[in-house]
């Protein structure tokens, strides 16, 4: 049996839409299109719920880079954010407004720390039992995971290398 309800119009599915999520003005088109709506249809819809002020790229390009700042680096949001459809200008101003380069490589170098910390136990975890396996030594092998997790959260190499190095020596010094 067919359904009797009337097919969405288009306003109806973009409110729907951005009820769930915030949307950028690109990824709510982008949706609308797919849907199968008409250009007309939707760019009358899209005025609108931006006139309403329900889909606003500059708030959510810097709320986006504020909720990310403690976790991603500044290269990493930039490349989200324009993934997302979020204009260039748009992006720079948010970044801006929420990330400075020493700000940034101190959260590198908080997020080092703590990961250091944490590869350590799981290598003391991972070869505790078995001596035999102890194949990579300890230091090495903590710091390809530590500076693997840094990389994939978008930090510089040379603020990676800086990091790691500062950890390092920080550690040998207490060790001594």
């Amino acid at each position: 049996m067919k359904s009797s309800k009337p097919p969405k119009s288009v306003m109806e599915t973009a409110l729907d839409a951005i009820s769930r999520r915030l949307l950028t003005y690109h990824e709510l088109e982008t949706r609308l299109i797919e849907k199968g709506y008409e250009s007309s249809e939707i760019k009358a819809a899209l005025e609108r719920i931006v006139e309403w002020g329900y889909v606003n790229d500059r708030e959510l390009a810097l709320m986006y880079s504020e909720s990310r700042l403690k976790r991603y680096s500044r290269r990493r949001v930039q490349q989200d954010m324009q993934n997302r459809g979020i204009e260039s200008e748009l992006i720079e101003q948010a970044l801006k407004t929420t990330y400075s380069s020493k700000d940034e490589h101190e959260q590198c170098l908080l997020l080092a720390e703590r990961w250091y910390t944490q590869e350590e136990k799981r290598w003391e975890l991972k070869y505790a039992a078995d001596n035999a396996k102890r194949t990579i030594p300890r230091e090495l092998w903590v710091r390809q995971k530590v500076t693997r997790k840094l990389v994939q959260r978008g930090y510089p190499s040379d603020t990676v290398r800086s990091v790691i190095n500062q950890i390092g020596n920080e550690r040998e010094d207490s060790s001594v």
